[in-house]
């Protein structure tokens, strides 16, 4: 509770002042107008300092074009009464005490947004019908994850838009209250209750072995469903042969923090893709489409096959995902999903992206929370998956930049040519630039910096100090020279046009 002490002090000691300050506060707090939790999160330092957040706005936040609620338009106060900056007076207290001005408080707008998304999704909505509803078991990990269990099960039933299902849920040796609400709950649910926590792998295999469904739905705590999004899955699923693996669109929810906040109902998932890196796993899965706020254009909103969904909403045939033997244990809480879709993918089964389900993810909560242990699992995580993956990796990315594929990466074939010769760069770099690759010309053969897009690096100087070339670890390196070198991967003889003939060796060589 704020005295008048308090506004004494603020005040340096001016009672007149302070009673006015007072008097604004009271009227503030009464108005309702002014948001403290949105302001805390908004200006995340006021909270470290203390203060009570509308005793700040009164002080410091109005001077600073600081916004008291996510309703309250500031910009447009100002336009529509100057006088409020001019004179640098607070706007809020303006607002109030010439009885609202004239002047309406929008509706909160992150509010009006997440209605849009919901009312435009269900106008693409397929909401099939069945002529019997195969049981899904969806299998959710937990672990201290109350409010999002909260959150998630809030009119669950209703907004499946889908009846035989059954949930089984892993409980990851939670110490707060989330066993006692699962259990308080008028679902289809079985708790399994572990003593420590395991890893996602584990947790989903463990709950898939005593699964009744035909289906299994893996599902994290942390989603927000939107009306539809099971039946949109099942019916996906169904209507199209050899389906391995079924995904949703997935949305990043409002964040009232500034941090976060323009990430606010933007994509997250809409099928994942590959970027190679120079780095010691050189390949890096990516969510395509990422923060883009067209969450309904041409692009993302359709049903499209991808090389892998993520696991934080992912519909998988029983059947098939027990005879790929589920999630590798290998991994804990992280790259998982990814395997799995790639031994979907070796085994011939299709991963479809479904944008019509739709659903918030508000982030995971079930992972370690030692950031220190968090950084060293996923760096095992990584090496696990490079070196079980890396072979067949470069070997798809290739084959899609060959082809122009745009499946598995976005990149084109990317080629560099060193050498002094203009005649020979502007040559070779003709041959490529017909076949749609990139090709970067460097004609100082002292340039040893040749990035992490290169995939192929020829020269036809012998001085060129390939050894030293700072690139990926992937790198082809072709020497075109009468003479050999074991320094390079392939050596080709001084012809006219070399892109066939270098792409079939490639081809033979490594694909």
């Amino acid at each position: 509770m704020v005295s008048f002490k308090d506004f004494l002090v603020k005040s340096k000691f001016n009672v007149q002042k302070a009673r006015l300050y007072q008097e604004s506060y009271d009227k503030i707090m009464h108005s309702g107008l002014f948001d403290k939790k949105y302001y805390l999160k908004t200006y995340p330092h006021i909270k470290k300092s203390g203060m009570d957040p509308l005793v700040h706005y009164l002080f410091y936040g109005y001077k600073e074009n600081k916004l008291p609620s996510p309703s309250f338009n500031l910009k447009r106060y100002l336009q529509e009464f100057p006088e409020v900056e001019s004179k640098k007076l607070n706007p809020l207290i303006h607002y109030i005490d010439n009885g609202h001005s004239g002047f309406t408080i929008d509706e909160n707008p992150f509010v009006l947004r997440k209605e849009k998304i919901l009312d435009t999704n269900k106008l693409f909505l397929s909401n099939y019908t069945f002529d019997s509803e195969p049981l899904v078991s969806i299998i959710i990990l937990n672990r201290n994850g109350l409010g999002h269990l909260q959150r998630l099960f809030e009119d669950f039933d209703s907004k499946t838009n889908y009846s035989n299902y059954e949930i089984i849920v892993v409980d990851n040796a939670s110490r707060d209250e989330s066993v006692e609400y699962l259990h308080s709950l008028d679902l289809n649910i079985n708790v399994i209750e572990n003593s420590e926590n395991v890893s996602f792998s584990k947790g989903n295999n463990d709950a898939a072995k005593i699964a009744n469904g035909e289906y299994l739905l893996l599902l994290n705590n942390d989603i927000e469903p939107t009306y539809g999004w099971l039946n949109e899955l099942v019916g996906c699923m169904l209507k199209n042969d050899n389906v391995g693996s079924v995904g949703a669109k997935l949305i990043f929810p409002y964040y009232d923090d500034i941090e976060n906040q323009g990430k606010s109902y933007t994509i997250q998932h809409a099928g994942v893709k590959f970027r190679e890196e120079r780095t010691p796993y050189i390949y890096g899965p990516y969510h395509e489409h990422m923060y883009s706020t067209l969450l309904f254009s041409d692009e993302v909103n359709h049903e499209k096959e991808v090389i892998s969904n993520t696991a934080a909403c992912l519909l998988v045939k029983k059947d098939v995902y027990l005879d790929l033997g589920g999630l590798d244990e290998n991994y804990f809480y992280g790259y998982e999903d990814i395997d799995f879709a790639f031994k979907l993918y070796k085994s011939g089964y299709k991963s479809i992206y479904n944008p019509f389900a739709l659903l918030f993810h508000h982030e995971s909560a079930t992972r370690i929370e030692d950031e220190d242990k968090k950084n060293q699992l996923n760096y095992k995580n990584i090496m696990y998956f490079l070196n079980k993956w890396e072979d067949f990796i470069f070997k798809e990315i290739f084959k899609d930049k060959l082809n122009h594929d745009m499946f598995i990466t976005n990149k084109k074939l990317d080629i560099s040519i060193v050498s002094k010769n203009d005649d020979f760069i502007s040559g070779i770099a003709r041959n490529f630039n017909e076949k749609g690759y990139n090709v970067k010309l460097i004609p100082d053969i002292n340039n040893l910096e040749i990035g992490e897009d290169c995939d192929i690096l020829i020269s036809n100087d012998k001085d060129y100090n390939i050894d030293k070339a700072i690139s990926r670890l992937n790198l082809i390196k072709v020497l075109i020279c009468e003479n050999d070198d074991e320094r390079y991967d392939i050596c080709l003889d001084v012809k006219e046009n070399y892109a066939d003939e270098l792409l079939n060796l490639i081809n033979r060589k490594y694909l």
